[in-house]
């Protein structure tokens, strides 16, 4: 049965996914601000390098789950698509790979070169990665059927967006719309993450795993914590960043901005930590 040991041995790549995330959520944010002008080249090219450098730092945590460093070279193979067992099939982990790659790759050109085409390819990178991201382990359902690709496709799009905006409303925002903008992108992000979360425990709910009577004991019977936890971190994330874009004039400080990060991110990495939390070991099949 899985343990928390497990989620412990997954960190790494609770982390490279919270941040990996994080950072092209925050392309997707600024791209409407450049477009409609709030950001102009100079902005671009500043924020270029904090792209690449940012996505450099995401992978960090996730050289910590290869037993040997040098297994990031197997990134080559089967990428794209392949052909085993007489089909063909996705390499959704490799492909992830190389398109969060390529985002990283492309912010640092888009440093060298400020071109417009180059950002927008960086955002159609990203827009791919999060896809093959979520590909990687909802297509895994069959193996480990708590995990669903629809919903962990909302899943994984939604906490991009909510995180990227708030660190955009957090670190970028310059002007009244950027922050109304900023602030209704996590709107958003919260909104359909919150969806995510409730379709989850839902689809958990309803799914039989041998040897299990109730699939939420996967958790030591902690499932309801895990989600209430991450309801109130995500909550007070969302509240006291309302409260310093409704007091933003009277307050000078971004002391409220911060606190909502760092709850906004403490919701996220709940969520997550439930998310490979419910991976079993065992022989799983069917659902109800």
């Amino acid at each position: 049965m899985t343990s928390f040991s497990h989620i412990l041995s997954e960190m790494p790549l609770v982390l490279f996914t919270i941040l990996s995330q994080a950072v092209i959520g925050l392309s997707f944010v600024y791209a409407p601000a450049f477009i409609n002008g709030y950001k102009n080249h100079t902005h671009l090219k500043s924020f270029g390098l904090i792209l690449g450098v940012a996505m450099l730092v995401a992978f960090i945590p996730s050289l910590f789950h290869l037993n040997d460093i040098t297994h990031i070279l197997n990134v080559l193979n089967r990428m794209g698509v392949f052909y085993a067992n007489n089909a063909w099939h996705i390499g959704w982990m490799n492909n992830e790979i190389l398109f969060v790659s390529l985002v990283c790759a492309l912010g640092f050109l888009l440093y060298i070169k400020t071109k417009n085409w180059v950002f927008y390819l960086a955002l159609a990178c990203g827009v791919l990665g999060i896809f093959f991201m979520s590909g990687a382990y909802g297509t895994m359902q069959e193996s480990v059927p708590t995990w669903n690709f629809k919903i962990t496709l909302l899943y994984f799009f939604a906490s991009a967006v909510f995180l990227g905006a708030i660190v955009y409303y957090c670190f970028f925002e310059n002007s009244e719309h950027e922050r109304k903008m900023s602030f209704f992108a996590g709107l958003v992000g919260i909104g359909f993450l919150s969806t995510a979360i409730v379709l989850q425990t839902l689809h958990v709910g309803q799914t039989w795993i041998m040897g299990l009577v109730n699939p939420f004991e996967l958790l030591g019977g902690t499932y309801v914590w895990f989600i209430s936890l991450s309801f109130v971190f995500l909550g007070l994330g969302i509240s006291t960043w309302y409260l310093h874009n409704y007091l933003h004039d009277k307050f000078k400080s971004k002391f409220f901005a911060y606190f909502a990060l760092f709850c906004s991110f403490l919701g996220v990495f709940t969520t997550r930590m439930l998310f490979y939390g419910l991976i079993s070991t065992q022989i799983m099949l069917g659902h109800f």
